[in-house]
């Protein structure tokens, strides 16, 4: 089964020629509960390419029903560049607000591939090899993906706030989604130590078009609304 799905990725992207390409995309935000999913917010990441160089952005929030429960944000922000088909971060940043209260708010720079400088003092050494951030790691596995069609394992070293570990991405196969009457058809990325399942659409250069996390006993999935590329 792995060997006719690698075959038929390899003949997939014999067919097209990959570059990293802005875009803006629109996502709704579910929440599980007892009662069953439930919509409860919005989402939007927007990739700049400018030559080689990018800088990447997600806005997260609670819908306004919802604020007077839990007024919820996050921004992310990478940038960095691609060279020779190898993603390279250099500065990540991150704010979380819950109400008007800031929970998290730090940023950190990789230096010449060999260290992460956090805003907060701390200092990690990298190992040699391929490094991201957590938000990065999205375009990161686009690229691979499409250069090693028959790869089905990539790990990165990825950095946050707590320091650089490795994560290991696994390419489970295909799925078909349906997204607003429409089918999708997308590779199933899982990686279990963070509890995350992608779902990367062939159609949309293989960026998320679903994003499920679990974290603890909540649940938390990401679905595609647009999709835009600049005109």
């Amino acid at each position: 089964m792995k060997k006719t799905f690698t075959l038929i990725l390899s003949l997939f992207i014999t067919l097209q020629c990959y570059a990293l390409s802005s875009y803006t995309g629109e996502y709704k935000l579910y929440a599980k509960t007892k009662l069953g999913s439930m919509h409860i917010g919005a989402a939007q990441f927007v990739l700049d390419v400018d030559g080689n160089k990018y800088i990447y952005t997600t806005e997260a929030r609670t819908s306004s029903l919802l604020k007077a429960l839990y007024d919820y944000s996050r921004s992310e922000q990478s940038i960095g560049e691609e060279i020779d088909g190898e993603l390279i971060s250099t500065h990540f940043s991150v704010v979380e607000r819950i109400k008007d209260e800031v929970r998290k708010d730090y940023e950190f720079t990789i230096i010449d591939r060999k260290s992460v400088i956090s805003s907060t003092g701390k200092k990690w050494t990298i190992d040699p090899g391929n490094l991201v951030d957590q938000l990065s790691v999205y375009l990161a596995l686009s690229i691979d993906i499409q250069k090693n069609p028959g790869q089905v394992e990539f790990i990165y070293q990825v950095a946050d706030e707590d320091g650089v570990e490795y994560q290991k991405f696994l390419l489970e196969g295909y799925q078909t989604v349906s997204i607003k009457e429409k089918e999708i058809e997308t590779i199933v990325i899982i990686c279990p130590e963070l509890e995350l399942t992608l779902n990367l659409s062939i159609e949309h250069n293989l960026q998320p078009v679903l994003i499920h996390k679990i974290n603890g006993n909540s649940e938390f999935k990401l679905v595609l609304k647009e999709f835009k590329k600049p005109t």
